[in-house]
């Protein structure tokens, strides 16, 4: 039996094929049963501990806020006033440009 270059290149070509189908496969199936739910397990467990922190910072503010901390509403009122400003003025202000009293 005698094969030409033509046989040859199109056995090769088949051959080439048939391995990148089963990598193919394999990777699909590794990543669809064992790496992909890993990966979603810890996605969530980061969503679910940066929720959690997000709740509590909010809580935490929330009380200082209620049970009167000057300096709360204090910087809650600068960073509004700030906002304010470059709103109107059209550009965004410097650490350094207001006192810390709160006048400009």
């Amino acid at each position: 039996m005698e094969i030409n270059p033509q046989q040859l290149f199109w056995m090769l070509f088949a051959a080439a094929i048939l391995s990148s189908s089963i990598t193919l496969l394999v990777l699909h199936l590794a990543f669809k049963y064992r790496i992909g739910p890993e990966i979603e397990e810890k996605i969530d467990k980061r969503l679910k501990s940066g929720a959690h922190l997000l709740e509590e910072s909010i809580r935490q503010r929330f009380v200082d806020v209620l049970n009167g901390k000057s300096d709360v509403i204090r910087d809650r009122a600068k960073g509004f006033a700030r906002t304010g400003i470059s709103l109107l003025s059209g550009k965004r202000p410097i650490r350094g440009e207001y006192d810390d009293e709160g006048d400009f």
